[in-house]
């Protein structure tokens, strides 16, 4: 299975060079012991919280599709509330480390919820976790939660309980629990209805727009999928799948300029096979040549049947029969019953050497010849989860009729189409994601560690400029674990810790940079939070020292027009 090397990834290497291998965790939704139904949809927002903060923390996280695709694969339903031992079990196909589940309970407005860690290895039940409040500050709660569960698993993780608490900051309750529901509903119109709610009420809400994307595409509703999805901000964590089911709308649409350029952004950071597949078709149903994608596909993944069947009918547009040959016979090495391929290879064998040809060989020559191969098993239909277009139902927004429409393999009219992958493959897309990562820890490591430093709070400033807290927290860290005297690295701290809210942190941090070099960030820190406290002489000081270091800083004139603001009131 595809999760099955996660844990081997996971263990290769310390993740992004923290000192600590990552550990897989699985959250389950929390049972609802309120007996209010209402209030179910309560006990699957704590796996969404705990999954997003885990991740941000450095762990590995099995989400609810993956969690979908074991149950699958112990003949479980869906929606089946497993026992302890049947989580087990689950945990164990699913190559668990730890295994995080739990109740909650609401009554007069207050909330209570407890977790327990149950560590795979030993087995063992860690003690029991609990948070309380008010039922209007569940996220908080949440998050609060998710700290605790973090420092329990790994307790040498130097991460601020406060930092977990504002990750969540600006989002509304009311916007959350839409979203929730909408993830939940089993109607995709209640799903549709509630995510819009969503992002009506949260208008930067990306995983709401993300999923509101999804369900339209999934209610084959292509044209509006590509508004919500164009919502998600690039480079965001969220991008990469926002882009692969936009590039899937504007190839239904028949927009294939626009798809080939979503699929080739892909591509650029992470070149899997069934997005150079889709970027291959979008590239041919433009009339040109994308042939070498799909040589590239099937390199990648060879035992995949629908990728040599694109192969072959992009080597039949070029006129190479003989490629072509080559690629739908493996093919239907593969899957020996695909009537198409079939039907594909008779028509190339008629191309190459004439009608002829195809009188001559007998129809079950062929089926007699493939049934004495045997498929890989990687390749059947029960453990394949990419989910391919087949020619029957493909029919592309141009009007170009399929081959399968009845046009027979001799006729002029015959023209096979690529089979498009429609599935985004989440646990394939972060396995490849951690493996960059490692990469990326890989090279650190190599570099001086002064140039690792600065590398190190590059990617930070990047983290929180798009909110991302906790990871750019991380970074700083080991930014100051290279170099005890970047100066850069405990200004971008002092910002982490301004932005959570951690004023008197976020001063010391700030001090520490300047004692180290003076520098515009530093500064500005110190202005920002003596401007919050009404301190405006402090606050004009440190303007005019980020001044005189960077005349031309718009973020020094913006505080200093406040300043002037308030001093004119």
């Amino acid at each position: 299975m595809a999760l099955s090397t996660l844990p081997s990834l996971a263990q290769s290497a310390p993740a992004s060079g923290l000192g600590w291998d990552g550990h897989l965790v699985w959250v389950l939704p929390f049972e609802n012991n309120s007996a209010q139904p209402g209030l179910d949809w309560i006990g699957s927002s704590f796996p969404d919280i705990m999954n997003q903060r885990l991740t941000s923390a450095g762990f590995l996280t099995i989400h609810r599709e993956d969690r979908r695709y074991a149950m699958e694969h112990l003949g479980l339903p869906s929606d089946f509330h497993p026992t302890q031992a049947t989580t087990y079990r689950i945990a164990q196909t699913l190559d668990a480390d730890y295994v995080i589940f739990g109740n909650y309970s609401v009554a007069s407005g207050q909330i209570t919820a407890t977790a327990r860690v149950l560590e795979m290895y030993g087995p063992r039940m860690e003690a029991m976790l609990e948070v309380k409040g008010n039922l209007d500050q569940l996220i908080p709660l949440e998050n609060e939660l998710a700290w605790k569960v973090a420092m329990q698993i790994e307790p040498s993780l130097h991460l601020d309980e406060q930092t977990f608490l504002a990750a969540s900051q600006g989002l509304r309750l009311d916007a959350f629990e839409n979203y929730i529901r909408g993830e939940v509903e089993p109607g995709i119109e209640e799903q549709i209805s509630h995510l819009t709610k969503a992002v009506q009420l949260s208008p930067n809400y990306t995983q709401a727009w993300l999923a509101l994307g999804k369900a339209y595409f999934a209610n084959q509703q292509y044209e509006q999928a590509v508004v919500p999805l164009s919502k998600v901000p690039q480079g965001s964590r969220h991008a990469l799948e926002a882009q692969f089911y936009a590039g899937l709308s504007y190839l239904y649409t028949g927009n294939y300029a626009k798809a080939q350029t979503e699929f080739s952004s892909i591509a650029s950071v992470l070149p899997m096979p069934e997005v150079l597949n889709n970027e291959g078709i979008a590239i041919n149903r433009r009339g040109q040549n994308g042939t070498a994608l799909f040589q590239r596909v099937v390199e990648l993944n060879p035992q995949n049947p629908d990728y040599w069947f694109n192969l072959a009918v992009s080597e039949r547009r070029t006129k190479n029969y003989t490629a072509a040959l080559k690629a739908v016979s493996q093919s239907l090495v593969l899957r020996p019953q695909d009537e198409e391929a079939q039907r594909l290879r008779k028509n190339l064998i008629m191309l190459k050497d004439g009608p002829i040809a195809v009188a001559a060989e007998p129809v079950s020559a062929t089926q007699k010849n493939m049934s004495t191969v045997k498929a890989p098993a990687a390749s059947t239909p029960s453990t394949d989860r990419s989910s391919i277009d087949k020619p029957e139902t493909n029919t592309p927004a141009s009007g170009a009729s399929s081959a399968t429409a009845g046009a027979s393999a001799t006729s002029p009219d015959y023209e096979p189409l690529e089979r498009i992958a429609r599935s985004y493959d989440e646990s394939a897309f972060r396995q490849a994601a951690f493996a960059m990562e490692q990469m990326n820890a890989m090279k650190l490591h190599s570099m001086a560690p002064d140039a690792r430093a600065t590398l190190l709070c590059q990617q930070g400033n990047a983290y929180v400029n798009d909110g991302l807290l906790l990871e750019a927290q991380r970074e700083f860290q080991l930014a100051l674990a290279s170099d005890p005297q970047s100066a850069a690295a405990y200004a971008g701290l002092a910002q982490v810790h301004e932005y959570a809210g951690s004023q008197s942190i976020a001063q010391h941090e700030a001090n520490m940079s300047l004692q180290i070099q003076p520098n515009v960030a530093a500064y500005l820190v110190l202005a920002r939070l003596a401007l919050a406290q009404h301190s405006l002489p402090i606050a004009q000081q440190n303007v005019e020292h980020a001044l005189q270091i960077d005349p031309k800083n718009s973020a020094a004139r913006g505080i200093q027009q406040a300043i002037q603001s308030q001093l004119g009131k």
